[in-house]
């Protein structure tokens, strides 16, 4: 079947600016309708069984590590020792769980080849692990099929201008998407420790004056650009000079 898939923020602004305030199924039904038919979005290319299974694996995984930080906080905030006990047994058996997902998940992108070529161009980057190089495959399969800004827009990386006549605002990241937003946030900040370029460019952009927050945006913003052109020319990362 023939679809494709928009967010939902995207169908919210395009009712609101034909003028329909509501908001009932029948009403978004109409909407969705009207906005296929004057913008004509991009098909959704549907996913292949292997990309299915490791999606499943990948859903479940975010949601017991969701299930360990609640356990974790509620760990600090009793002092009871057999409750303490109790979370922590709880977690134990949850990082077990995660920990077999996680086998299974590298296990998915070995079995199928055009998978495990991507995995090995992604992992050959500073800051990507199997995790996040699986999440990527799984979350952006746009990489190295569109250019550098538009695939940091899919993220929700790119900055978004706010001007108005002479008054130039302050940029900052919004919509994307906020699974991949946040994995490449945590890899960029793994890049910046592990590689002198990240490195240097994060504190370049420091001394610059950027706040420590907006330089490891702009680092996540760096190593995805650098991704998308791994994969776009089926080349291992290859350290360079400073960027």
């Amino acid at each position: 079947m023939r679809f494709s898939r928009v967010n939902p923020r995207q169908d919210r602004d395009f009712a609101r600016a034909m003028g329909v305030i509501g908001k009932t199924d029948q009403v978004d039904a109409r909407m969705l309708a009207e906005l296929g038919a004057r913008l004509n979005p991009p098909q959704t290319e549907p996913l292949a069984q292997s990309r299915r299974a490791l999606q499943a694996q990948t859903v479940r995984r975010r949601q017991l590590v969701d299930l360990r930080k609640q356990e974790d906080t509620r760990l600090k905030q009793t002092a009871a020792p057999d409750v303490r006990a109790d979370i922590r047994s709880l977690i134990a058996v949850l990082e077990q769980r995660i920990a077999k997902i996680e086998k299974e998940m590298v296990r998915l992108v070995m079995a199928d080849q055009e998978l495990a070529e991507v995995n090995d161009i992604l992992q050959s980057a500073p800051g990507v692990g199997p995790i996040v190089a699986a999440a990527l495959i799984l979350e952006l399969p746009e990489l190295g099929r569109v250019n550098r800004r538009a695939i940091a827009a899919l993220a929700g990386l790119a900055p978004v201008a706010r001007d108005s006549g002479t008054r130039s605002g302050p940029r900052a990241i919004e919509g994307g998407r906020p699974v991949v937003r946040t994995i490449l946030y945590l890899a960029g900040l793994h890049a910046s420790r592990a590689s002198s370029n990240f490195r240097g460019f994060r504190k370049r952009l420091e001394g610059a004056g950027k706040r420590p927050k907006a330089a490891n945006i702009a680092t996540a913003r760096k190593l995805l650009v650098t991704l998308n052109a791994m994969i776009a020319s089926g080349q291992r990362y290859t350290p360079q000079g400073p960027i």
